[in-house]
């Protein structure tokens, strides 16, 4: 009877230990329904906004790029790019993932890059942990 008694309290607490290292599911709480967007202005050598061409964001984690929507539009600020939105979310980590982001100044051909934390995964909106809001060229 003791064995029996010992073999159920072995099994119960191994079934404790599985469990307990089981990823947690996805429940980021109570969200709001703003939609999120990080971005970074370009600015040329005197502060005043630079035109850029050849744009590129890419997640170092996955080497993937990046694929945001245009914005665009009448009134549109063509020196200020999107990195992510919320609809880019999953593509990050809770912890956060280092992005390249790297732009050509269209007057001076100047090719710049600069690195970015964003985080997403499980979170209700994505969010910038480390990085210039500016980039300038000289």
């Amino acid at each position: 009877m003791k064995k029996c008694i010992l073999f159920l309290l072995i099994i119960a607490c191994s079934a404790c230990s599985k469990k307990s290292h089981q990823a947690a599911p996805c429940n980021p709480g109570m969200c709001t329904m703003m939609f999120t967007t990080i971005g970074i202005h370009f600015v040329d050598k005197t502060g005043k906004d630079a035109v850029i061409k050849d744009f590129k964001a890419v997640n170092l984690r996955t080497n993937k790029n990046i694929k945001t929507e245009p914005i665009g539009g009448p009134g549109s600020n063509a020196s200020f790019h999107v990195i992510a939105t919320d609809g880019n979310m999953k593509e990050f980590t809770n912890e956060g993932d280092d992005v390249k982001i790297t732009a050509t100044d269209s007057v001076t051909n100047q090719t710049k890059s600069v690195i970015v934390k964003l985080a997403g995964g499980c979170a209700c909106h994505i969010s910038k942990l480390s990085g210039p809001d500016t980039l300038a060229f000289d």
